[in-house]
């Protein structure tokens, strides 16, 4: 069931900020018998969106209410959570123009993917868009997205999911996931701050590595690093890990370590 401000709906006034300006936080979470997937690591992440975009009078209780209301007719979904600034009293940027934010709810089908990418993996490239440095929004979720819907342009059959890099060559995140990378089982991922968004699935599998005796690295990794690693995979919430065949004219060898830890997320996740 979608959802706008609790009343089932799949339309905004045309005066929100979200839709005039982006001026918005979203989550992307999958439902799984009824039970949103680390609905608190989500939550989290998008109070700190709110608080960084100083959004006001959000009610977090309201919200849990309405996510309630919105799968009380699905069982198996992605559901997805966009909080905006809300309906603004005239137009402008200034973001005292509104107070009252706008709570959006949407369900939808789990994509269907080729079973190939989750057991053999898939083919990757660097992508022509470059990402560039915003520390006003750092590590959020917002819907500033302009980059990654370009990029998503070079996405094929043949290339699945793309890396974006900033304009020092520094490899960052997919279009809609975080990666990692493998040398002589150890464990790496790149430094997005001021550029990419912290993914809960990142995080999740940082922490259950951690648990299990395996240490994760963040470091600068070069786009023209990639042929040192031996390994490297994607992750995101909805796809979980999607291990990487090769980027570029780089190819890598099955990982024993990525298939122990797509055992490992799911015995925990």
């Amino acid at each position: 069931m979608n959802l706008v401000n609790g009343k089932p709906n799949s339309s905004i006034k045309i005066f929100d900020r979200g839709f005039l300006y982006g001026d918005a936080v979203f989550e992307t979470i999958l439902v799984e018998n009824k039970i949103p997937q680390n609905l608190t690591q989500h939550l989290q992440r998008l109070k700190k969106g709110i608080n960084q975009l100083k959004i006001k009078n959000f009610n977090i209780e309201l919200l849990r209410k309405h996510i309630k209301k919105a799968l009380s007719d699905q069982n198996n979904c992605v559901l997805g959570i966009n909080i905006t600034r809300g309906e603004a009293s005239k137009r402008g940027y200034d973001l005292k123009l509104s107070n009252k934010p706008s709570i959006i709810i949407t369900t939808s089908k789990i994509p269907k993917y080729p079973k190939i990418y989750y057991t053999k993996g898939i083919n990757t490239k660097f992508s022509n868009i470059k990402l560039f440095l915003n520390k006003n929004i750092d590590s959020i979720k917002h819907c500033n997205k302009v980059d990654y819907i370009l990029a998503t342009n070079e996405i094929s059959k043949k290339y699945p999911e793309i890396i974006l890099c900033n304009e020092k060559d520094y490899i960052i995140e997919g279009t809609s996931c975080n990666i990692f990378f493998i040398k002589k089982n150890k464990i790496f991922t790149p430094n997005i701050k001021g550029y990419g968004v912290e993914g809960v699935m990142k995080n999740i599998i940082i922490n259950i590595l951690k648990r299990n005796g395996i240490s994760t690295k963040t470091l600068n990794i070069k786009k023209a690093d990639v042929i040192n690693y031996d390994a490297a995979f994607f992750c995101n919430s909805i796809r979980k890990i999607w291990n990487i065949r090769s980027i570029g004219n780089t190819r890598y060898q099955n990982s024993d370590l990525v298939n122990r830890i797509k055992i490992l997320i799911d015995e925990n996740v």
